[in-house]
């Protein structure tokens, strides 16, 4: 497997510093830069495969920094890490392209399992290769019960083609809003786990606990998780539906920064950028989401 090189960028030594020895303990190879000048002319030198930022730094902000990485590598993997005050910065990051962001204060444990999250994903297969180019239509249909399962092989079939009409990286984003829907359908739907009870589980640490307490009355009790997917040359469509008694999805806040980082649930939000439509039934347990696919397949076809 590849060892992957992660830019690590924040003016506070003390959290650059634990954030290097995480992420070094985590099989990564790290570089760090105090300020955003630093940061550029380390992904210069250093090209790493993805990049975590302070938003708030001296010399050059988090927003500048990504935008000059953007403009450095289009296909850049970029993480912001947000204060106090940073909410409408944060946001228009993430719709100019950031992957992910955390909130201070956070546990380093999960900056790690997003950092495993993303860099799998691009692991698994160079979509351009793989891709149809004489596809007009592709559609697939997967149905299982959330435990002993993997969901990558499901991601896997549903972008298999994606490498035609769309870069890699927004491949990613599509991949990892997949992910995270059909995790939700798992644990807020199957495993009726509630968002603030999943909340204070993290906050314990005892969530994996939970999991294993949930899936155990699941396995006496069967609930199954349906995902179809519509592939044309103008849109994706992936639709979730799990057997689930459904949440009340009239209670998401709506996207602003002034919702940002209190919002309930960081998947349904993440895909709700990487996606054009995020759209549920009634009852809230099937999910429709949508993904236009821009005509630049065409531009590179001419």
């Amino acid at each position: 497997m590849t060892r992957y090189k992660i830019l690590v960028a924040d003016d506070q030594e003390l959290m650059r510093t634990i954030l290097v020895r995480f992420i070094q303990r985590a099989g990564y190879d790290v570089v760090a830069a105090q300020n955003g000048e630093e940061a550029i002319e380390l992904y210069k030198l250093e090209r790493p495969a993805l990049v975590i930022s302070d938003i708030q730094m001296p010399k050059m902000n988090g927003l500048t920094l990504l935008r000059e990485i953007k403009r450095l590598d289009a296909g850049a993997f970029v993480i912001l890490i947000s204060g106090f005050g940073s909410e409408e910065v944060l946001l228009q990051a993430l719709r100019g392209g950031a992957i992910n962001f955390f909130k201070k204060p956070f546990k380093v444990e999960e900056v790690v399992d997003v950092l495993h999250q993303v860099l799998r994903h691009r692991e698994i297969v160079r979509f351009p290769d793989l891709a149809a180019q004489a596809l007009v239509e592709d559609q697939k249909k997967f149905e299982f019960a959330p435990f002993d399962f993997d969901i990558l092989p499901i991601i896997n079939q549903i972008t298999f083609n994606l490498g035609r009409f769309l870069p890699e990286v927004e491949i990613i984003n599509v991949r990892i809003g997949i992910e995270e829907m059909i995790n939700n359908a798992v644990e807020h739907g199957c495993l009726d786990i509630g968002f603030e009870e999943k909340n204070a589980a993290l906050r314990s640490g005892s969530f994996n606990d939970l999991i294993k307490e949930k899936m155990e009355l699941l396995i006496e009790h069967p609930r199954r998780i349906t995902v179809s997917s519509r592939l044309t040359d103008e849109e994706l469509v992936v639709v979730i539906r799990d057997e689930g008694n459904g949440f009340d999805w009239r209670s998401i806040p709506s996207l602003s920064g002034k919702n940002l980082l209190q919002y309930n649930g960081r998947g349904i939000f993440l895909t709700k950028i990487f996606f054009d439509a995020v759209d549920y039934n009634a009852q809230g347990n099937e999910v429709t989401i949508r993904k236009r696919l821009k005509k630049n397949q065409e531009e590179r076809g001419s």
